[in-house]
């Protein structure tokens, strides 16, 4: 069942989505509540999953981890289990940072991040090549970020 949400309630998430730092007081002050009644709708928002957490946005490119590569892999057959083991072994990927089961000419479609492209090669001999689950991928490495 969707959740209720009024127009302050998206003004709120407008503003946390552009700056997940605002204080209960600053965002108060834009959307004319108190602070304890902007406490009170993220408290409820978050517990109805609309806000799933905070999260700071990195300029990964300038870490160590400068080098973003998608994979878009096809999937042996879409029965539950292979999705499942799938999903599993990408979430104990510290490379992949996003992924998405699509629709489409592929699957998955995976957003990783590594140092270099021998680190992104080391990743697909370990959960690719290796996966029962992969059909076949293509790589799609970034050049430069366009727009975030």
């Amino acid at each position: 069942m969707a959740v209720s949400i009024d127009d302050r309630d998206r003004l709120i998430l407008e503003l946390i989505q552009a700056d997940a730092w605002l204080s209960y007081a600053a965002i108060a002050k834009r959307v004319h509540l108190s602070a304890s009644a902007v406490q009170r709708r993220m408290e409820r928002l978050i517990e109805n999953g609309i806000i799933r957490g905070a999260r700071a946005d990195v300029v990964l490119e300038e870490t160590s981890l400068p080098l973003s590569v998608f994979l878009l892999a096809e999937l042996a057959d879409d029965s539950a289990a292979t999705i499942r083991q799938f999903t599993r072994a990408m979430a104990a990927s510290p490379e992949v940072i996003e992924a998405h089961y699509v629709t489409g000419e592929v699957d998955v479609v995976l957003k990783l991040q590594v140092a270099d492209m021998a680190a992104y090669d080391s990743f697909v001999h370990r959960y690719i090549n290796r996966s029962p689950q992969v059909r076949r991928f293509k790589t799609f490495a970034v050049l430069r970020l366009l727009k975030s």
